[in-house]
């Protein structure tokens, strides 16, 4: 019986991911200062991200023609299916980027602007979010949560304390029509959160609690409406308070990167 090696982790880049942060959460202040929607802002920064990973796949697919020298046709063709297969993966990525970037900024536009608020003005940030506040978004996000999953074993203290935290990533003139603007995005977004639950929620196929206990809970679905409103704001706010920054991370990456095919 044949045992094989431990496979070597693959190497993940961790470099540049706070400098790409501050640069677009300067440059979402700028544009917003200038006049731009909040609409705007997100599809034109989804289209900068898309032409980056179009870019690394232009790099990928030089890769077609370097195999190793001097091997056999089986280790040629393995290497054009892996050069094949990461590029189909990484043109997936980005035409996703720029069609969940869209459906978000479509919801922004039509979201209500309450009038206090002036056009242009920078978004109020709030110190607490009341405890009738944070009951009103967890019925809204249950509904949305077991309508797609059917799943109610979640930890309701546990969504509290984290939504306490999370809408604080929501502004002082938002807040009050945040209900609807759940609803809102979640009937947009309705096939990305099918896909979210149906491979990493209750009974999917990757399911892990361990690894990623968001995928479990309901306040989840409020956590994907602020990655694709505020993802700078939420991450500051949960970093500050919330001790499982990894969470956050990995729950960021199965949203953002992890719906395309098994």
């Amino acid at each position: 019986m044949s045992h094989h090696p431990p496979r070597r982790p693959l190497p993940l880049i961790a470099v540049h991911a706070e400098t790409a942060s501050n640069a677009e959460q300067r440059v979402t202040e700028l544009l917003g200062a200038a006049g731009a929607s909040p609409g705007e802002v997100h599809t034109l920064i989804a289209a900068i991200r898309a032409g980056a990973v179009e870019g690394a796949q232009g790099e990928v697919i030089t890769l077609d023609t370097q195999a190793p020298a001097d091997t056999r046709d089986q280790v040629q063709e393995g290497w054009h299916r892996a050069v094949e297969t990461i590029s189909e993966r990484l043109a997936h990525i980005a035409d996703r980027t720029v069609h969940q970037a869209r459906t978000a900024a479509a919801v922004m536009e039509t979201r209500p602007v309450t009038s206090e608020s002036e056009p242009n003005s920078l978004p109020t940030p709030v110190d607490q979010v009341g405890e009738e506040q944070v009951q009103q978004v967890l019925e809204a996000a249950e509904r949305i949560f077991v309508s797609l999953t059917g799943y109610t074993g979640f930890d309701r203290d546990l969504s509290q304390e984290i939504l306490a935290v999370v809408l604080k990533s929501v502004s002082a003139e938002q807040q009050q029509d945040y209900v609807q603007q759940l609803e809102a995005f979640a009937e947009a977004s309705r096939e990305r959160l099918a896909q979210l639950y149906g491979k990493y929620g209750p009974g999917g196929k990757f399911a892990d609690e361990s690894h990623c206990y968001l995928t479990h809970q309901p306040e989840s679905v409020v956590v994907c409406e602020r990655l694709d409103t505020v993802p700078m704001w939420l991450e500051a706010v949960w970093n500050d308070e919330l001790d499982a920054e990894l969470t956050l991370e990995r729950f960021t990456k199965y949203w953002r990167f992890g719906l395309g095919p098994s």
